[in-house]
């Protein structure tokens, strides 16, 4: 049963609950109005997953839904247990670049064309600026000391829309073999709307 993209996917929620409940992820308060987002994993094997937030302003308050949707093959039989218990832990979690420290800048201004040194000794080298879905973002490299072989390409956005996403626009997970960069996991958003 192909569970890496649905466990990569959940394993985002539980990170981002476990960054905030540490305090590396600092709370920026929501604008307000509607919000919907769609982020789609995808790995280098299998169909991609989406993971679902919409934001539906109810008077004085908010009706919050995620939904997580993931394709599963039934060649081995097919279980809801094993695919709930495998939600909350990456495939192999020990052997992917953790993406923790990229988070203790969800709340600083960063800039294009300069080196950010983050918790656990992790790095960010800024590349440039771009946009994705009409965000603006700053395009970099995430690197970590414990992974050396392994590299995220991270598009994180604009302190100006932060508030509205819980987890940058595009990660790209990769790791060198053979002298060349390869796909371990892939989170992009391809749906975002928000309207005040």
């Amino acid at each position: 049963m192909e569970l890496r993209s649905f466990s990569v996917l959940a394993a985002a929620a539980f990170i981002a609950v476990g960054i905030w409940a540490q305090g590396f992820f600092p709370e920026l308060p929501y604008p307000g109005g509607y919000t919907f987002l769609r982020y789609e994993v995808r790995g280098p094997d299998g169909p991609a997953s989406s993971w679902i937030l919409e934001v539906v302003p109810k008077g004085e308050s908010y009706e919050v839904r995620m939904t997580m949707v993931n394709e599963i093959s039934d060649t081995e039989g097919f279980s809801l247990l094993r695919t709930f218990m495998g939600a909350g832990t990456l495939e192999g979690g020990a052997d992917v670049i953790p993406l923790a420290p990229i988070f203790s800048l969800w709340d600083k201004e960063i800039e294009a064309g300069k080196s950010y040194l983050l918790r656990e000794r992790a790095r960010l080298i800024t590349e440039r600026e771009d946009e994705i879905l009409g965000i603006p973002v700053v395009v970099g490299t995430y690197v970590h000391p414990l992974f050396p072989r392994q590299r995220a390409v991270v598009y994180l956005p604009r302190l100006s829309h932060r508030a509205l996403l819980f987890f940058p626009p595009y990660i790209r997970v990769e790791e060198k073999a053979d002298g060349e960069y390869r796909l371990v996991q892939e989170i992009e958003l391809v749906e975002f709307v928000h309207e005040d």
